[in-house]
């Protein structure tokens, strides 16, 4: 079959994660063919070649005439089923379409996205996709939950048609590692914990932030790495009031590439996933294939990515989190079990099994516009013929 994936946003965290593995291990096999929507061949997750084509589309693709422009190309191609794998969908619509939706976090979170007006288009966006696909993927149970919870009368006609398939971290712990740029490197000398860098509500960094301070207290060569750009005066805001020297010991990392993160991982004494709300939560499970202890909030989608490979706590407990983070740091055999558990946990999510099912839905798709499809024009005429033939 010929699927065209919309990878306009495959550079980005979550959603081109999902993107940049979902298109490898499409192009991989030998019942698809892949067409790439780009918006830069620079940016394609599969070199265009034998495996995979590419098309353009440059027009961003939040913007008007980035949907009319992905319309526009998929009335050219042609093909046999369009994937958009975001809640962008697009204009005019093209069938069979299948749409991964990740999350509703702006609904269930309005901090998220304080702007009423910004909500307000969100919904819409994500109530046509619900309208217009004929088949649904979310990654967990829990996304699947909340959009029959917040978007109830969208979806009601396609409870049948919603398929949750979760996502893996196999094609990203693969790569390479990379050495570490000096002012980072530095900083990996002594025992660290990391957490991703998203300073947005719903990610709690302060209940962490917090949580290290009272542990570091005891553990003067303890350092907390966050992967991201630190937005002004953050950590001073949030460890303003905690042990002189502690709060210098909390370090942004600022941007860094695939094969630095790899690194980062690896050679982190625990990785910790405070989120209260998480549509699937990728970087648990990369932090589990690389046998890195993972602390987590038993929030939302987390419990069903980490099974029973990870500690869990009562998110925005400070106090519950500093004792497991204690039990962690103090417990070497505990390290080790944990880390032999997550890789065991991760060896269980694989791209080829997502593509798979993935596959699963396009056939289905394809078979469900192939049952309501009108006719040629030429079949309709020899069927009238036929009519009025058998009336005479």
């Amino acid at each position: 079959m010929r699927v065209l994936l919309d990878c306009r946003m495959s550079t980005w965290s979550g959603v081109g994660r999902y993107t940049t593995g979902l298109a490898r291990a499409l192009a991989a096999r030998d019942d698809v063919e892949l067409l790439q929507v780009c918006r830069d061949p620079k940016t394609a997750p599969v070199v265009p070649g034998r495996e995979a084509e590419l098309a353009l589309a440059p027009a961003h693709p939040f913007t008007p005439r980035g949907v009319w422009e992905f319309g526009r190309l998929a009335r050219r191609v042609r093909p046999d089923v369009v994937h958009c794998p975001h809640f962008l969908t697009p204009v005019p619509a093209w069938r069979p379409l299948v749409v991964t939706l990740h999350d509703v976090i702006p609904l269930s979170e309005p901090d998220v996205m304080p702007s009423g007006l910004k909500r307000a288009v969100y919904r819409r966006a994500n109530e046509r996709a619900l309208h217009i696909a004929d088949r649904l993927i979310v990654p967990s149970a829990f996304t699947a939950a909340e959009l029959y919870r917040l978007l109830p009368g969208r979806l009601g006609a396609k409870g049948g048609a919603l398929t949750v398939i979760p996502e893996a971290a196999d094609d990203f712990t693969a790569g390479q590692m990379g050495a570490l740029p000096e002012k980072i490197a530095g900083l990996t000398t002594s025992p660290y914990l990391l957490t991703m860098g998203n300073t947005k509500p719903h990610k709690d960094l302060p209940t962490l932030l917090a949580a290290f301070a009272v542990v570091a207290r005891s553990r003067p060569d303890l350092r907390l790495l966050l992967v991201g750009a630190e937005p002004a005066g953050y950590l001073k805001q949030h460890l303003s009031q905690v042990v002189p020297g502690v709060g210098a010991r909390a370090v942004f990392t600022g941007s860094v590439t695939d094969e630095e993160l790899r690194a980062l991982y690896s050679g982190a004494t625990a990785f910790v996933f405070p989120s209260r709300y998480e549509g699937f939560g990728l970087p648990v499970l990369e932090a589990m294939a690389f046998g890195t202890p993972v602390v987590c909030a038993e929030a939302s989608s987390l419990p069903e990515v980490a099974g029973h490979a990870a500690l869990f706590f009562p998110p925005g407990d400070v106090g519950e989190l500093a004792n497991v983070l204690s039990q962690v740091l103090g417990d070497d055999v505990l390290r080790r079990s944990l880390g032999e558990a997550g890789r065991m946990r991760a060896a269980e999510f694989s791209w080829q099994r997502t593509a798979q099912a993935t596959v699963d839905v396009y056939e289905q798709a394809i078979a469900q516009r192939d049952v309501i499809r009108p006719p040629p024009a030429s079949r309709r005429r020899e069927a009238a013929l036929h009519d009025r033939e058998q009336r005479r």
